[in-house]
């Protein structure tokens, strides 16, 4: 683990994240082309955690390396399952559903063996579940970046000896950079537009859950689900994305002060 910490290097990741993300965001909202604007943040997050780490394929069984395979595959299979969605608007929820099965099968090790479903399964279905629910919020961009924001606070808090807050900036900083270009503050994503982000906070949120697995982990790796739950809900007390997207902040700040208070 030491030397995976080593080997990160975050000058460059999240730069190149946020610039990647912006390129694409930017070249979406000239071609008004709704399929890069879903890949815009996905992309930026998979530059970064890719120049971060130095590599890109990894073996199902390691942690954190699974992360930057994951976003490859998160960026291919929701331009192609979009352009179906796009012909065929009813697969879209199916869609969605089995994009996010594949993200969980692959962060629970890839089981493929019945006694390795029954070890990895509780992964699988969180995993799963949690992109699923966030993407289904129905949020903006700007609470998606509050959720990344939560979950770079909530890693921080929780003190996971690991590389889990560098990696949650590198991730914040590609949700950033697909958001400051979209040319409206208001409305929310469809659900496959969404899971690039909601995929990366389920993924990267799990991992110190399995490698340390304390109360603090736990709750700073849920700390995006809970803010984007608690702060959509509050937030749809008050008109406009941007008070949303700041209650959806403020709903991961105290959980990130729960998750110091308990490591």
């Amino acid at each position: 683990m030491l030397q995976l910490i080593e080997s990160l290097r975050p000058g460059p990741g999240a730069a190149l994240a946020f610039l990647v993300a912006l390129a694409i965001a930017l070249l979406a909202r000239r071609l008004r082309s709704v399929p890069w604007a879903a890949i815009a943040a996905g992309a930026g997050i998979l530059a970064g955690w890719w120049a971060s780490f130095g590599l890109l394929t990894a073996t199902p069984r390691q942690l954190p390396e699974r992360l930057p395979l994951l976003m490859l595959a998160m960026v291919v299979l929701v331009s192609l399952a979009g352009a179906l969605a796009r012909r065929w608007p009813r697969a879209a929820w199916p869609l969605a559903m089995l994009v996010s099965l594949l993200a969980g099968w692959w962060m629970a090790g890839a089981p493929q063996t019945l006694p390795d479903f029954g070890r990895s399964w509780p992964v699988l279905t969180g995993v799963t579940l949690a992109s699923l629910v966030m993407a289904a919020a129905g949020v903006g961009r700007w609470s998606r970046l509050g959720a990344a924001a939560a979950l770079a606070l909530g890693l921080a808090a929780a003190g996971w000896p690991g590389p889990g807050s560098l990696l949650a900036v590198i991730l914040l900083a590609g949700v950033l950079g697909a958001a400051l270009p979209a040319a409206s503050s208001h409305g929310s994503a469809a659900p496959l537009e969404a899971l690039p982000v909601t995929v990366a906070l389920a993924a990267l949120g799990v991992i110190p859950i399995l490698a340390r697995g304390i109360w603090a982990d736990l709750v700073g790796g849920l700390a995006p689900l809970a803010a984007l739950l608690l702060g959509a809900m509050f937030g749809r007390r008050f008109a406009g994305e941007g008070r949303q997207a700041l209650a959806v902040l403020l709903v991961g700040l105290a959980v990130a002060l729960l998750a110091f208070h308990l490591r």
